[in-house]
């Protein structure tokens, strides 16, 4: 989010909680939006799925553990911005998965190892 609708408010509730905000990139944020849905059946916007592509990015470095059961919410409906979501996931027939499942991968598996329930 570039600008908050009240920064001064967003910084104090951040700080209250202890938490930490992170910066992640357009290209993570539509990687998120095709494995959100490869991995949760979960079609998401840009908007919604930044939030997992900012946890990603916050494992790897280091800010959490990759342990920790966390839930990331998306509320956004990729049918907003299907053109966003086009770019995270390819055209139709040219998706390259990475999944490790020698089968058809469970909700709860990914490729990531982050589970999806």
């Amino acid at each position: 989010m570039s600008l908050p609708r009240d920064g001064d408010a967003a910084v104090q509730a951040i700080k209250a909680a202890k938490g930490f905000g992170i910066t992640v990139r357009d290209e993570q944020i539509l990687a998120a939006i095709g494995e959100q849905a490869r991995g949760a059946g979960v079609f998401g916007e840009p908007a919604g799925a930044t939030a997992y592509a900012g946890l990603k990015e916050a494992v790897h470095q280091k800010l959490v553990d990759p342990a920790w059961q966390i839930v990331v919410l998306n509320t956004g409906n990729g049918l907003k911005d299907v053109a966003a979501a086009m770019k995270g996931v390819g055209e139709r027939g040219s998706s390259n998965p990475t999944r490790r499942c020698s089968r058809p991968c469970s909700r709860t598996e990914t490729s990531q190892g982050f589970p999806f329930f």
